[in-house]
Parts: C-alpha cells; structure tokens; sequence
C-alpha cells in the first residue's frame, strides 16, 4: 500500500489559504514559530498540516519589528515644549524623515514583493519539478511494476512448465524403475524363499537411482542381474551349505542309508552331526572348510555306528540263539541271561558254550526226570512183589487197590528222585535200589 504524499505550499499559496498577510507568515517562519521546508531553489514551504492549523486557529500576535518613526516621536516628546520656529524645523525634519522612511519602506515593500514574487515563482517552479519528478517516479514505477509483473509472469509461467515436465520425468522414471523391479523378481529361480523377494527388491531398488533412464538397456540389464545375484548370494551359499550337509548320508555304509528322500534315524544323526560343526565355524567360511568340517563330524557318527551296529549283530545273534532254545522259557532266560554277559564281538564258540552251560542245568532236569520216569516203573514192580496174595507176606489189598497205591506213591517219589538223579549220576540197579529203600520206609510209616 503507497503511502499518501504530503501536500506543500507556498507562501503565497498559504496567503491565499488562510488569509494571513504574507509578511507575517514569513516573519513567524523566521522567528521559529512555523514549521517549514526549503524548496529546492530556497523558497520557504509549509506543509498541508500547518495550512489547516492557521485556518482553524490563525496566528497569534507576536512582537511587531523594529519601527523608526514611533522610535523618534518618543524621542520628540522626551525633551518637552519648544519654540514655535524650532517645533516646525522639527516638524519639517519629522516629515522629511518619515518621507524617507516611508519611501525605504515602500522600496523595501517593493523589494520585499519582488523578492516573493521571485520565491513564488521559484517555489512553483520547485513544486511543478517536484510534482513532474513525483509522476516521473509514479510513471517510472508503474513501469517498472508491470515490467517485473510480466516477469513474475513468465517466470511463474516457466516454473509452471519446469515443474511439468519434472513431474513427466519423475513419472517416466518410476515406471522405467517399476519395470525393472519387476523383471529383476522374475529373474529369481522357482525355488528361492519368498523372503529372498525383499532382499532382491531392496538391491535392485538402491541401484536404480544411480542407472541413467537413457542408458543401453543391455547394460542395465547386465547390471540388474548383478545386484540380483549380489542379493542372492546368502541363499546360493546356504544351498552349497545345504547340499553338502545332504551328501554327508552316503559316508554311511549302504546298509545304514533310507531308500526313500526322506531320512532315516542315522542319515538324521550324520545331517544333524555335520550342520552343528558347520556351525561353530563362525560366519563366512570357505566352502572347503565346510566339506572338511562336515566330514570329520561325521567320521564320529559313523564310530557311534559301528559301535551300534556290533552291538546290534550281537544282540540280533543273542537272540537267534536264544529262539532256538527249545528247553523251555525258564531254559530260553538263562541263555539269554548267559549271554548277555559276554562282551560284544564274542565269537560263536563262546556263544554256544556260554548257551549250553546255561542250558546244562535244564537238560539235565530233563534227562533225570526221564530217567525217573523210567525207574518209577518198578515201583508197580516192587509193590506186587511185597503185596502177593499167593505168598501172604503182606496183605496191600487186591489188584486195584495195590494199582492205585503205586500211583500215589510214584507221584510223591517222582520229584526225590529227580533230585537224587540230579545230584548224582545212577544206574539201573543203584536207581532201583534207592526206590527200594524209599518204598520200604515209606510203606513201614503208612503201618
């Protein structure tokens, strides 16, 4: 917002404003009484405030100058009466004076209006340079004011199209950089991890701002593979790793593999075995460190193996041993009690013996019950023979009664006999003569 300009005026201009005699406007101008400027050529200005206070107020009274001929009526009069013809010499000399004063008055008055006129004409020729310069200025700065409008507006105008064709060129590149993130996910193998798509985008994303949109599309393509492959270098590492762990199951003997894919219990163990090596080793080993380390890990597992494998044949060779046992479960217990106490890798021989001392027992028990079986037959022998009815020597009753008596007495013999065989190794007649002395007891306690 332009500031409203002050209005000047002249003396002159003033005199006619506020019908103030110019003679007194200049003298309160020249006692300080009045605010005013210089015009350029020196001519006193008074300002539109200043005009507008004398129209409301007007001027004070101030102090008249110096006046001359009051100053010599009071000189006159201050020597008292005189003579007639001295009073009209003074008279004469009055009038001669105040002729004088009056004329310098009138030449002064006439100066004095010369000299405004002068400083009125030069004060309009100040106020009309003042006010053309004032319009030179206002013509000038209007000039100028459309002059830089016109270039604020072609500079807005150009901003405008800069700024347009940044955004087409910012668009351009996001779909140039769109599509290569795209083809650089499609260049991915079917078999890397869904997590490795982030990874991929992030490289190829960092690499793009620094590609040229212009450049060959074979050397970017180039370049997107290399980032892709930068990106997957972790995973392509960790397939190596991979891959080698699974081919530590073939260090095992054939027997000890799965037929299938998937792994069984040692193939498990052997995996596990060289993936935790693998990864003591720290981060980024070389790849024949790795083969070295998972070798030598399952070069353990394969011992723990063999170990179990003897101890396996050994249990399996117990066992067919003790299956074949036909003496009983009693009999198939202690042989397998037997032989479990040998060490693993014990060889066949000891094997059999270890099984036919805990079978010696058993067989043994077997052999004397058949041979008991076989001497209780002379119990029926030995009873007819003391219970004959033809010679009277004892009365044991009739034939049935003497059948049932032998029955009993070979059930309750059976098991002292087995016993007696048991201990010691007896013929025919020793095995009839210990039933002929058990019988004999036996039948003097039934008396």
């Amino acid at each position: 917002m332009q500031k409203s300009k002050t209005v000047w005026y002249t003396l002159g201009e003033a005199e006619k404003a506020t019908h103030v005699p110019r003679t007194r406007l200049d003298h309160a101008c020249r006692v300080g009484r009045l605010q005013y400027r210089r015009s350029e050529t020196g001519a006193r200005l008074l300002s539109h405030d200043v005009i507008e206070k004398l129209r409301k107020d007007g001027l004070k009274s101030f102090p008249r100058p110096y006046d001359p001929i009051a100053s010599s009526n009071e000189e006159a009069s201050s020597f008292g009466s005189t003579p007639g013809a001295g009073l009209m010499a003074q008279r004469e000399r009055v009038e001669q004076k105040r002729s004088e004063i009056e004329e310098m008055r009138v030449n002064r008055d006439l100066r004095q209006l010369k000299y405004q006129e002068q400083q009125e004409r030069a004060e309009r020729r100040a106020a009309t340079g003042v006010e053309r310069q004032a319009q030179a200025e206002q013509r000038a700065q209007a000039r100028l004011q459309r002059q830089q409008l016109r270039l604020e507006e072609a500079r807005l105008a150009e901003a405008r199209d800069q700024a347009a064709r940044e955004a087409e060129a910012r668009d351009r590149r996001r779909q140039w950089e769109a599509r290569w993130l795209d083809h650089a996910l499609r260049l991915l193998p079917s078999d890397t991890p869904r997590s490795f798509e982030l990874d991929v985008h992030n490289a190829v994303a960092e690499l793009l701002p620094n590609l040229d949109i212009y450049q060959p599309e074979q050397l970017t393509l180039r370049l997107i593979r290399a980032a892709v492959e930068k990106a997957l270098e972790s995973w392509h590492r960790q397939k190596e790793v991979e891959k080698i762990i699974d081919e530590t199951r073939n260090q095992l003997p054939i027997q000890a593999r799965s037929w299938g894919r998937t792994p069984n219990e040692w193939e498990a163990r052997v995996m596990r075995a060289a993936a935790d090596a693998i990864a003591q080793l720290g981060e980024d080993p070389q790849l024949p460190k790795i083969r070295a380390t998972a070798v030598e890990a399952v070069n353990e597992v394969l011992a723990e193996y063999e170990a179990w494998k003897a101890g396996e044949d050994h249990r399996q060779a117990c066992e067919q041993m003790v299956r074949c046992v036909l003496d009983g479960d009693d009999a198939r217990e202690a042989v397998r009690q037997a032989l479990q106490k040998l060490s693993v890798g014990a060889t066949r021989t000891r094997m059999e013996n270890a099984r036919d001392a805990a079978l010696a027992p058993f067989r043994a028990a077997v052999k004397a019950a058949a041979d008991a079986d076989l001497y209780l037959l002379h119990v029926a022998s030995h009873i007819e023979g003391l219970g004959n009815e033809e010679t009277g020597e004892w009365d044991l009753g009739d034939y049935s009664e003497r059948y049932r008596l032998a029955g009993q007495l070979k059930a309750k013999l059976r098991p002292v006999l087995i016993r007696k065989l048991s201990e010691e190794l007896l013929d025919e007649n020793q095995a009839h003569e210990f039933i002929e002395e058990w019988l004999d007891r036996e039948l003097e306690l039934e008396d």
